[in-house]
């Protein structure tokens, strides 16, 4: 076997395995990655992407990926072929993708979310190399059972598009001091976190956005409430964003969004819906819980920055 950048490859060479990994997502979270291996394919042929992959003999058998996004370098897929996985391949992998990316001055901060990843035991290369690291759940909830009606429901009006930079820094505003905002920076800055609900919204940055499961609660003074939704399948609608603006937080309003969007997927024919949450957002976590979401994948948020700065994550 032999590791070569991954910028030697072209999308030809990597679809097979582009495409099984397309399927066990598909299998293992209902999400149809096919959008995603269409832009890791387009970003190969671009010449935009870093990482390396595994080859043995002539095929790839196990990829990573990195790119710039934002002002950090986001750490991709981590994927081997199933005759492959369990040996410790993708473990190797990824610490070589990690030290590539480390070693680039340009490169002052690094992050990964290993949802998509066949890795059995990567905590330890992240911590390895100095990452700052939390555990995250993906949920899943059948949308056969029954659906409560949210309160506020008066209040509840569908989120338009030419609201993102309102929804934006009511997410912003909604995230200062938490961990998530420490682990990722999406929510560092209002710009940050407009430039996330523009990828979701008019990009297609997670699944397909979903304009009639997105809402927003009003307020006395203005949007209290939003929720950005997807489809990640036919199946399988997805919770993106939800926020309550501080002020108005412990009210309800967040599970009322939640239950709005449940009904509105519902009501599309669709069987699932899903979201990701940080097991240390003990709130959100057990309202989730309440509302019928259960554990179909555990993951983790892993953040790295040059010192001497630091990752300060709150207890």
């Amino acid at each position: 076997m032999r590791t070569r950048p991954l910028a030697e490859l072209s999308s030809r060479e990597l679809r097979p395995l582009l495409q099984e990994e397309a399927e066990l997502w598909r299998t293992e979270l209902l999400w149809d990655f096919t959008e995603v291996s269409s832009a890791v394919a387009g970003g190969l042929d671009r010449g935009t992407l870093g990482g390396l992959v595994l080859q043995d003999a002539w095929r790839p058998i196990a990829y990573c990926y990195s790119m710039p996004e934002s002002g950090r370098t986001i750490v991709g897929s981590l994927f081997a072929s199933a005759e492959f996985r369990g040996r410790g391949l993708e473990e190797d992998l990824l610490e070589a993708v990690l030290t590539q990316a480390l070693d680039q001055p340009e490169n002052d901060r690094v992050e990964c979310q290993t949802l998509f990843s066949t890795a059995q035991q990567s905590e330890t290369r992240f911590a390895r190399s100095g990452f700052r690291s939390r555990g995250r759940h993906y949920l899943l909830r059948s949308l056969e059972e029954p659906i409560p009606v949210p309160r506020a429901l008066s209040r509840l009006r569908p989120l338009r598009r030419d609201e993102i930079p309102s929804a934006a820094q009511l997410i912003f505003e909604s995230h200062l001091g938490s961990l998530d905002a420490a682990l990722n920076l999406t929510y560092a800055s209002p710009d940050h976190c407009r430039h996330f609900v523009e990828t979701v919204v008019l990009r297609s940055g997670c699944g397909r956005f979903d304009p009639a499961a997105s809402f927003v609660i009003d307020g006395r003074g203005g949007p209290e409430g939003v929720i950005v939704a997807s489809r990640l399948s036919r199946t399988n609608g997805h919770i993106c964003q939800v926020s309550v603006r501080p002020p108005a937080q412990g009210q309800g309003l967040g599970e009322a969004l939640l239950l709005a969007s449940l009904q509105a997927f519902r009501r599309q024919g669709l069987a699932v819906a899903s979201l990701s949450v940080t097991v240390g957002n003990e709130i959100a976590y057990r309202i989730y819980e309440r509302l019928g979401f259960r554990l179909r994948k555990a993951f983790a948020a892993h953040a790295w920055v040059r010192p001497p700065a630091r990752i300060e994550l709150p207890a």
